[in-house]
């Protein structure tokens, strides 16, 4: 009868232990607060002007002026036979203005006999006649 009760103390002694934790690490550094008000305003902006750009997943003109159109809100309308791939000049455009980026890309497929302009809320995609000059 003694061995079961004294069983049963150590049994009560062990979990008893198990349930102790390590204290917590002490972290040095600067402690930040988290619950304060800063001293000055922060401006953050809550819309940002979209940006005229290539994506690596575009890989062609007309799949990027489709992304470009859908993302402002316009309509494309694309005059041209054939679709052209992207090259490097291309990845030079960063605009916030479409008028802008219409233009540089027009400057790019020139030699292509490519014009891109903006009429409205509308993308136009057109042919234009390649100067004799120029090789395709």
């Amino acid at each position: 009868m003694y061995v079961p009760k004294l069983s049963l103390v150590l049994i009560a002694a062990v979990l008893v232990g198990a349930c102790a934790t390590k204290p917590a690490p002490d972290f040095g550094g600067r402690w930040k607060h988290v619950n304060h008000f800063d001293e000055a305003p922060t401006e953050i902006p809550l819309y940002t002007s979209y940006t005229y750009q290539a994506t690596p997943m575009d890989g062609t003109l007309k799949t990027m002026l489709e992304r470009w159109a859908a993302d402002s809100n316009m309509q494309l309308s694309y005059n041209l036979p054939s679709d052209y791939t992207l090259i490097g000049p291309v990845s030079a455009i960063s605009t916030t203005s479409v008028q802008q980026a219409a233009t540089e890309l027009s400057a790019v497929y020139a030699a292509q006999g490519v014009s891109v302009s903006v009429s409205a809320n509308k993308l136009l995609v057109q042919p234009v006649p390649v100067s004799s000059g120029a090789k395709l």
